[in-house]
């Protein structure tokens, strides 16, 4: 009897920690990323393409804290049964929600990688190449593909029902979640880490040309400065007239004047290696956070018992993988642009201030507009 007492009162203990757990993701997704959207909204500063494609992001981000969160909370403080009032047609929504917005995430992510590709090698250009036009281009393909695979799951795959209810809300279609899994997410992942590691070369080719730049310039000074000593004063005058002359003739050289005006500035190159930075967090936190559930769950629909092992051990691998690291994810973004984006934290404290009416926001805010600089191009 004690023993049984003893498991109730864990089970229970069990609920409301992960009910817990699961409100407050609710209320930090929600608020964080109402606070992305509303910051490109009312800061034209922030209306951008790779911004536009960041509120798509946080839009579908901010659909999983209002549509799929209530649904698993509510199951959780169900004993982790499903609700039999929601019955299939809500099991259903949860699932077809829930893959829509996971879609449109990686999705999402991917256009970003493509715009840092863009704004990395040809940063002459950008403006031109990636404008706000195609960035909707782009958003639009991405909740269009997400929608097409994500209603499939209304379709009976092997004249079987796909949603199943008893005890927990799940699919159990095979076929289905290996096409879901491989062309919804791990095709995309694929081309997203290719995208980044020419990115990575890139920058690293940038930051090595800077350097040899630095360096170059600093070895004329110590050249010219050297000359200086060897000249004499009376000589001085003359050779740093010639010297401003012979720099006057190459200035109006025109090949060399359109060598520059082709060749990125280092604060340009800084610019864009600071946005790829943020964004390069961004990627890293949805991988860690999405990829092992993906395995996890397709593994299990071809070997079953390959999860046969110590139910602490399985336990675990459930808690961590599957009910925190793809719930957290979706609050997870808004907290990355606070630490690692200057203009966004200013934004959002802005947009606080404008919710709450603070002054001591707006002070802050405006100390901290002062000094900042664009992070985007």
């Amino acid at each position: 009897m004690s023993g049984n007492g003893t498991n109730t009162t864990s089970a229970k203990a069990g609920i409301i920690a992960s009910a817990t757990f699961n409100t407050i993701i609710m209320v930090l997704t929600i608020v964080g990323n109402i606070l992305v959207c509303f910051s490109v909204y009312y800061y034209p500063r922030l209306r951008r393409p790779t911004n536009y494609l960041i509120v798509s992001l946080a839009i579908s981000d901010l659909l999983v804290g209002l549509m799929s969160l209530p649904f698993r909370i509510w199951q959780t403080v169900n004993g982790e049964i499903w609700p039999s009032e929601l019955g299939t047609a809500g099991c259903q929504f949860w699932i077809w929600i829930d893959m829509v917005c996971c879609g449109a995430s990686i999705l999402n992510l991917l256009g970003i990688s493509f715009d840092r590709l863009i704004a990395v090698k040809w940063p002459l250009t950008y403006r031109e190449n990636m404008t706000g036009r195609r960035a909707f281009m782009m958003i639009a393909f991405v909740w269009l593909y997400s929608l097409i695979f994500a209603s499939l799951s209304f379709v009976k795959w092997g004249g079987k029902e796909t949603i199943k209810t008893w005890k927990q809300c799940s699919i159990q279609a095979k076929v289905y979640i290996t096409i879901v899994a491989i062309a919804a997410f791990f095709f995309p992942l694929v081309i997203l880490v290719i995208n980044y590691a020419m990115v990575l070369k890139i920058a690293i080719g940038h930051a090595l040309r800077v350097q040899k730049d630095k360096d170059a310039i600093a070895m004329t000074f110590l050249q010219e400065g050297d000359n200086e000593e060897t000249s004499g004063n009376a000589s001085s005058p003359t050779s740093s007239t010639t010297r401003r002359i012979s720099l006057g003739k190459r200035s109006c050289d025109p090949l060399t004047d359109s060598h520059k005006l082709r060749k990125p500035s280092g604060l340009q190159i800084m610019r864009q290696l600071k946005a790829t930075k943020t964004l390069a967090i961004v990627v890293g936190v949805f991988i860690v956070s999405w990829f092992p559930f993906f395995v996890i769950f397709l593994v299990f629909q071809y070997c079953s018992n390959c999860y046969k092992m110590a139910e602490e051990l399985k336990s675990t691998l459930i808690i961590v993988f599957v009910n925190v690291l793809p719930v957290s994810n979706s609050a997870a973004n808004p907290i990355i642009y606070t630490c690692f984006n200057k203009e966004f934290r200013t934004a959002f404290l802005r947009v606080l201030y404008r919710i709450t009416g603070r002054s001591h926001i707006k002070r802050k805010a405006h100390a901290n507009g002062g000094t900042e600089k664009t992070c985007y191009s």
